[in-house]
């Protein structure tokens, strides 16, 4: 068992989440339930499941979790191209976040490839 505040990728993934909280609070008021409630959700299990992870009894275990945030990092993209499509985010903020959620979803799958060796 570790302290998942100490792991990199779970320290992006959070900065990740805030950000999503900082684009998404401008959303229009119909979407308070909708995509922008989806996609802060979205972006807070992404780091809860690797802390979750870290408290599994083995490798194997915690493999699982970084592997479901590593499929929510997926879902959270396409969250971000439909609001974006939708005019919510701009062409610039939606670049900027798909940076970060790449750098994330990276960072997800060389933790998963170390954890399966």
């Amino acid at each position: 068992m570790q302290d998942f505040k100490n792991l990199l990728v779970w320290q992006k993934a959070h900065e990740l989440a805030l950000f999503t909280y900082r684009i998404t609070a401008d959303f229009p008021r119909e979407e308070l339930f909708g995509l922008r409630n989806t996609l802060r959700k979205t972006s807070v299990d992404i780091p809860a499941f690797i802390a979750e992870g870290c408290a599994k009894a083995n490798d194997t275990e915690f493999s699982k979790s970084i592997n479901l945030s590593l499929a929510l990092s997926n879902r959270l993209e396409y969250y971000a191209l439909m609001a974006k499509d939708l005019e919510m985010l701009s062409d610039t903020i939606h670049a900027d976040y798909l940076e970060r959620i790449i750098e994330v979803r990276k960072m997800l799958s060389g933790f998963s490839k170390r954890l399966a060796e």
